[in-house]
């Protein structure tokens, strides 16, 4: 029991580190490759590596029929729409910015929770959110941030975040028939094809992309997409929704780590704070998961 759940810890703790450094390699790429092409070539690469994997560990594993709009409108949401839409933001707006955005997730997960299946909202829970959301807006803060141009990117991101809260809430049900890397590949497919009609719209040149925006290319497809989604659905699974949820807030940190180390952007004494006030919600929220586990093997050994 103690040992799954560490390794749920460490699974999406992985997960949080490389989605944080996948808004800077979004950055550079977004920059040659447009939005919705960029999605599409990310996804190709991840499900080809995801349905090579799949026919290895898991040959026999079919979908139900009446399982497979439910897998196709959760791709959509978590494919299609989510990086769509992250991609859009993160061009119009900074990256920083789009962290903060994505880092709300939380708030809009534990609502979600609590509409659709009726779970209790705790207080400590409550408070952990609000302290995160707190250090990530010292983070990124930015007041002279205030062009028609961002707001317009903010409002992507705040419908990329809402379409991967529902993508998470419909996954769930998913997750208990089949295993992570079924759903996983499944929802990548399914979202990958709806991909390609908006490719169609955008232009790009090909003459622009070099070596570095092809390692990007495949941190992205590879790393952030195939290995990352899978750790993802993984650790929810042994954490839950909302607790794995609560790790989301470590992207903005990682964010500016890999910016202050990757892309040389500073980060001010107040950015720190806040990132030490991301970490102490998160140590909050997990340390009452330990105390209830405590509590039940205690029960148990009586």
């Amino acid at each position: 029991m103690y040992q799954s759940y560490v390794m749920g810890l460490v699974a999406i703790f992985c997960t949080a580190v490389v989605w944080g450094l996948s808004f800077i390699s979004i950055k550079i790429t977004v920059a040659v490759i447009p939005p919705m092409t960029l999605a599409l070539l990310r996804f190709i690469i991840a499900s080809a590596i995801l349905v090579l994997v799949l026919k290895k560990v898991e040959p026999a594993t079919r979908l139900a029929k009446r399982d497979v709009p439910f897998i196709a409108l959760s791709g959509v949401l978590g494919v299609t729409i989510f990086y769509s839409f992250q991609n859009i933001g993160i061009k119009l707006t900074t990256a920083s910015a789009a962290s903060m955005i994505i880092a709300s997730i939380p708030i809009f997960t534990i609502v979600g929770e609590f509409l659709v299946f009726k779970t209790k909202l705790s207080l400590i829970k409550i408070c952990s959110v609000i302290l995160s959301i707190v250090g990530v807006y010292l983070i990124v803060a930015t007041p002279q941030q205030a062009s028609s141009e961002n707001l317009v990117g903010i409002l992507f991101m705040l419908g990329a975040t809402v379409s991967w809260v529902i993508y998470m809430l419909i996954t769930r049900p998913l997750s208990e028939k089949y295993s992570q890397l079924a759903v996983v590949t499944h929802q990548v497919i399914f979202g990958t094809l709806a991909l390609i009609p908006f490719s169609f719209f955008e232009t790009w040149q090909w003459e622009a992309v070099n070596y570095p925006i092809i390692l990007h290319l495949l941190y992205l497809g590879i790393i952030c997409s195939a290995l990352a989604n899978y750790l993802y659905v993984y650790a929810m699974n042994i954490l839950g929704v909302s607790n794995v949820s609560l790790f989301v807030n470590f992207i903005p940190v990682v964010s500016v780590i890999g910016g202050f180390t990757i892309l040389q952007e500073p980060v001010s004494t107040m950015q720190m704070l806040g990132g030490a006030i991301i970490l102490l919600s998160v140590y909050l929220a997990n340390r009452k998961i330990e105390k209830s586990e405590e509590e039940v093997n205690t029960t148990l050994a009586k």
